[in-house]
């Protein structure tokens, strides 16, 4: 009698009846190359996520520039309603102005920062000074930002409270 001849698969296998034996063999990641990636993602990473957050940090800076030039043009425009800077902020939101210092009101500007406030700093018959200081999130820390009547801008870069140092008359990164 002739001996029974098992079934073979097209690889030379036995044939087991499942499926998974008929087909060819699957290969996943070994634990090695998986490790390989994984410390090429935390490479990647360690570059770029401080980059992005000093692209925000400049991002935010810029928009608070942006306000504070809005509300020199809104000082501006009382100036050459009034003749004078004096009484340009509307503390109680009757549409008047009547403080010289505090937090712009809507009759200057509304600005659309929202992690600096914006405030008119110092206000005389002929001159003005707003300054932006940071509030809140990834900007705190930063420094403030100001602008004056005459157009001149500093930034306390190393935000020790004063604008006048050196290479902090300026707005650039």
């Amino acid at each position: 009698m002739a001996p029974l001849m098992e079934a073979r698969t097209r690889t030379g296998r036995p044939d087991t009846g499942h499926a998974l034996a008929q087909s060819p063999r699957i290969r996943g990641f070994t634990l090695i190359e998986l490790l390989v990636a994984l410390a090429i993602l935390a490479i990647v990473s360690a570059i770029a996520v401080p980059i992005y957050s000093e692209y925000s940090v400049r991002t935010y800076r810029t928009d608070a520039a942006k306000d504070l030039l809005l509300c020199a043009q809104g000082m501006e425009k009382i100036a050459s309603l009034n003749f004078s800077y004096l009484n340009a902020v509307d503390t109680n939101n009757d549409g008047a102005g009547d403080a010289d210092t505090g937090p712009v009101s809507a009759n200057i500007c509304v600005p659309t920062t929202t992690l600096y406030a914006v405030r008119v700093q110092a206000a005389t018959a002929t001159s003005f000074t707003l300054r932006a200081t940071p509030t809140g999130g990834p900007v705190v820390g930063n420094g403030f930002l100001e602008l004056d009547s005459t157009g001149a801008r500093r930034w306390d870069k190393n935000n020790n409270g004063d604008a006048t140092e050196a290479g902090e008359n300026n707005w650039t990164h």
